[in-house]
């Protein structure tokens, strides 16, 4: 029983951690579209500014899911950067369903995500 309650404590934890994560990303991009703004910054500082983005809000959330959970913080790291690249594309795909599938980017983004997630779980 004990077992059970601590599995979904880290459960709990994890969703927290991604959720936080998305809140993070939230506003990482409202700071973004506001420079986008005021600066008038092209296309590929916007895209690296996002990638930055991605990787900063998963470390973040990593960090505070390696904090929580008491061994194996590298592997929760991962699993809660898995959790936050399926939403993420899940989400790309409904709202970009009119265009091709670049699986590459997608496959870029899912390494750096994850190693960011590992990272963050692994220094927390």
């Amino acid at each position: 029983m004990e077992r059970s309650s601590a599995q979904t404590a880290r459960m709990i934890c994890m969703f927290k951690a991604v959720a936080f994560s998305y809140l993070v990303t939230l506003f990482l991009l409202l700071v973004i579209a506001f420079l986008m703004l005021q600066t008038g910054m092209s296309g590929g500082v916007v895209t690296g500014a996002v990638v930055a983005t991605y990787i900063i809000s998963v470390f973040i959330g990593s960090f505070y899911l390696g904090k929580h959970v008491d061994e194996k913080r590298f592997l929760w790291g991962l699993l809660s950067a898995v959790i936050y690249f399926s939403i993420y594309v899940i989400i790309s795909l409904v709202v970009s369903s009119n265009e091709a599938i670049r699986i590459g980017d997608y496959i870029k983004t899912l390494i750096l995500i994850a190693f960011s997630g590992m990272l963050g779980g692994m220094l927390s």
